[in-house]
């Protein structure tokens, strides 16, 4: 464990000095892992979670200062099991998992401490076993007193097992089924509320040549009989990419999306459907937004009115604001193939065409009033390349402050790097910062895994020579 201290000079509305404390934990050795997950602060420890490959798994204990206090594997009443997932909690972690005994699938949750002592554990429910086994996923409530567990029965129907963590209980098992309709083919996402509402989104048509048809669909699951549905008229555009949030906070659905005319790598502009939850009705019209002639041009670096589109951005997430309005960031994302007349005959493996070479660049901002009205929009940029390493250490980490936005990520994708960020405040003012360098300090952040752990820190995971350290930010 180790702490750097970094102190740097800034204006946004005022002058003053920040310092940032940068503190490592040990190396780790990655071997065979097959995964690891960060589960933040919990109680008064951080804990790592490691998958170690032929059903082995072991939390990693730190204290506050990420110096190491411990290693727990841990054991389950079988030897192979399945784990679905984990949610971390203020004092306690669950975990959700399955075995396999005497002809059924049995599905589990456990409580554990922040100190890893085991506190409960109840079976969830169990299934004769089938030829083939459910793959149920997982999604969690903002709150994290729901979680559900789903998985899609057939192409036309969905189970949902709704979890309440306080009681490690099954509140009500939710089935939806529609006939006429792949949910499968047309699922988009899942949002789970605070008040354990389940939200479905659907892209249900949408396609360049039949424009007329094209619409979203939104399924709304509560604790009654039967689902509400709404219908989003896309108004002839074809959408390019898709999201959704919902402020629990001011109980709004919020949709946003980029949308084009005929290239899927391009959106003309945006598209959004912003409203109290309570006031859906069985169909809604989205509001579209075209891009203006200079933000294209400063987005796509070139001059004034040669571009007509937003050219390979992907939206990346939608941020909600306190009054009910909200954020939405969109990332400049290109993957290219190298390949050569060798590879093309004597490839490194089938299925495999070719070496990658990741650019993630400039990200653009919008923010967006509770009526609808464009706030402002920022373009920030950045350009990170990278090689045959599927982007791990691309991208960035959004911190969220009720006062600012901090978006944190590397200069450049190699060993000896500069960390900055840009920092954001309500009326969209920004400025850009040295963070720390990375230099001789032997980092290699990931910060599009890094997790926020409280108001002024988060933790990011830091791989290189195949060892695993944590990284905490504290401002």
């Amino acid at each position: 464990m180790r702490t750097i201290i970094v102190i740097y000079l800034f204006f946004i509305g005022m002058c003053g000095s920040i310092a940032q404390s940068v503190t490592v934990s040990k190396k780790m050795p990655l071997k065979s892992d097959l995964a690891y997950d960060l589960l933040g602060q919990i109680g008064d420890h951080i804990l790592l979670y490691r998958d170690r490959g032929n059903h082995k798994y072991n939390v990693e204990v730190f204290d506050k200062e990420m110096a190491f206090v411990k290693d727990r594997y841990i054991k389950f009443e079988k030897k192979k099991v399945d784990v679905y997932g984990i949610v971390a909690r203020d004092s306690s972690f669950n975990m959700m998992y399955s075995y396999k005994e005497d002809g059924e699938d049995i599905y589990m949750i456990r409580k554990y401490t922040g100190d890893m002592i085991l506190q409960d554990s109840t079976e969830l429910f169990r299934l004769s076993k089938t030829f083939k086994k459910k793959r149920y996923l997982l999604e969690t409530s903002e709150n994290k007193k729901f979680s559900i567990l789903f998985h899609f029965e057939d192409d036309m129907k969905m189970e949902f097992y709704l979890i309440r963590h306080d009681s490690l209980d099954i509140l009500h098992k939710k089935v939806l089924e529609v006939k006429d309709l792949n949910l499968k083919e047309r699922f988009k996402k899942v949002v789970l509320t605070d008040r354990s509402e389940i939200l479905i989104l659907l892209e249900k048509k949408n396609s360049r040549y039949s424009k007329s048809e094209n619409h979203l669909g939104l399924f709304i699951l509560d604790r009654g009989a039967g689902y509400r549905y709404t219908r989003i008229n896309n108004h002839e555009r074809v959408v390019s990419d898709l999201d959704m949030a919902f402020d629990n906070a001011n109980r709004r659905v919020c949709v946003v999306g980029l949308w084009h005319d005929k290239h899927k790598d391009s959106a003309k502009g945006y598209f959004y459907l912003n409203k109290p939850f309570i006031t859906l009705e069985e169909e809604e019209e989205m509001m579209f937004q075209n891009f203006v002639p200079d933000f294209l041009a400063e987005a796509n670096n070139n001059e004034l009115g040669k571009s007509k589109e937003l050219k390979n951005f992907v939206l990346k997430q939608v941020t909600l604001r306190q009054d009910g309005g909200f954020i939405f960031f969109a990332e400049s994302q290109r993957e290219y193939t190298r390949r050569t007349s060798y590879q093309s005959t004597y490839g490194r493996g089938e299925g495999l065409l070719g070496w990658m070479d990741h650019f993630f660049e400039d990200v653009v901002a919008i923010s967006v009033h509770p009526d609808g009205k464009e706030h402002w929009r920022r373009v920030l940029f950045k350009k990170q390349f990278s090689q045959d390493d599927a982007a791990i250490f691309s991208s960035y980490f959004l911190m969220k402050t009720p006062s600012r936005l901090k978006l944190v990520f590397n200069d450049e994708i190699k060993n000896n790097n500069t960390v900055s960020e840009y920092i954001l405040d309500p009326l969209g003012r920004f400025n850009r910062n040295s963070l720390l360098s990375t230099d001789y300090q032997n980092l290699k952040i990931r910060f599009a895994d890094a997790i926020q752990i409280s108001s002024n820190e988060f933790l990011a995971p830091s791989e290189k020579n195949r060892k695993l350290s944590l990284v905490k930010i504290t401002y």
